[in-house]
């Protein structure tokens, strides 16, 4: 595992799976973490520990700040999980290409002028869209709308900066991770809170496929990045190795509730069209870190727990 007395960075570190990893270095008495975060953010997922973390609101896209801001600080890990989600308005493009493409190459300029001893990349494996075989990192990046294909450009990137530079800088590309302080409108909580409320869940697809991880392994990723020292590969595919149909979620999480409640499928809008397969090559993460992941009944037992204890959360 990493060592404590490391300084970390963290980029937009409230929001899902930044605010589970900025959670879990604390807890375990991380004391150097520092995350950068826009200045209308919600920091409800780090309120209660906003003030055991050192707080900034300077934009990627200021590079004389940013490169200030870094040559201050001079993090030895940056965990880089900023990103723009408005794919969905065609007039918001600008800001798609100046936050996942513009932030990243700021933010890794800067950190470049100073020694690190890894630089984390977060994207995703929506990057590789549909394939007829589990993805494997070596595939073809064929993403099919705005969002994606900045981020895929952005990976190009940083895979551009780590062959030119020989920097250990690493891409994880995640595939369907949930978590404790999803969005509700994502899958897992929409279930899970209509559950715990005796509602029939409105869904889309029930065939629809993803291969699921729990944030807890994703984290311990992370966290055990130093296993990373000896190994020239770049890009690392973060799965849990399943696919799982909707409709087997719904199944383990009713089950879980012990619920006699159905879905109502196919009320919810399809944005696009749904592949077949959604699975991870596992040979070369596993190769590298040999993390034991949890069994799905086990992560959404705990999930569905969590929620439960934390429902007043959603219904603010």
């Amino acid at each position: 595992m990493i060592s404590k007395n490391k300084k970390i960075l963290i980029t937009w570190a409230s929001w899902f799976v930044g605010s589970n990893l900025v959670r879990t270095l604390i807890e375990k008495w991380f004391s150097n973490v520092y995350i950068i975060i826009r200045k209308s953010t919600n920091l409800w997922r780090i309120n209660d520990i906003k003030n055991k973390i050192n707080i900034s609101t300077i934009s990627l896209l200021n590079k004389k700040e940013l490169d200030k801001y870094i040559n201050k600080i001079k993090p030895d890990i940056i965990y880089h999980l900023a990103s723009s989600w408005t794919s969905i308005w065609e007039n918001w493009i600008n800001e798609l290409f100046e936050t996942n493409i513009l932030g990243t190459i700021n933010l890794i300029n800067a950190c470049q002028r100073n020694w690190f001893d890894y630089f984390i990349n977060t994207w995703s494996s929506s990057e590789y869209w549909e394939k007829k075989w589990p993805m494997s990192e070596t595939d073809i990046l064929e993403p099919n709308n705005d969002y994606w294909i900045t981020k895929a450009t952005a990976s190009m990137y940083v895979n551009y900066i780590w062959k030119k530079y020989n920097l250990p800088i690493y891409t994880f590309r995640l595939f369907s991770v949930y978590w404790y302080y999803e969005d509700k409108k994502r899958l897992i909580p929409t279930l899970i809170l209509n559950y715990l409320n005796n509602n029939s869940p409105k869904l889309s697809n029930p065939n629809s496929v993803r291969d699921y991880i729990f944030i807890e392994d994703v984290i311990n990723y992370y966290l055990n990045i130093d296993k990373l020292q000896l190994n020239y590969w770049w890009i690392y595919n973060i799965w849990n190795w399943k696919q799982y149909k909707i409709s087997e979620i719904v199944d383990i999480i009713k089950e879980i509730n012990k619920s006699n409640i159905n879905p109502t499928y196919w009320k919810t809008k399809i944005k696009q069209h749904e592949p077949e397969k959604w699975l991870a090559n596992i040979n070369k993460t596993k190769t590298t870190f040999w993390i034991k992941h949890h069994d799905i009944h086990e992560w959404l037992n705990k999930t569905n727990n969590w929620f439960k204890n934390n429902i007043l959360i959603y219904e603010k």
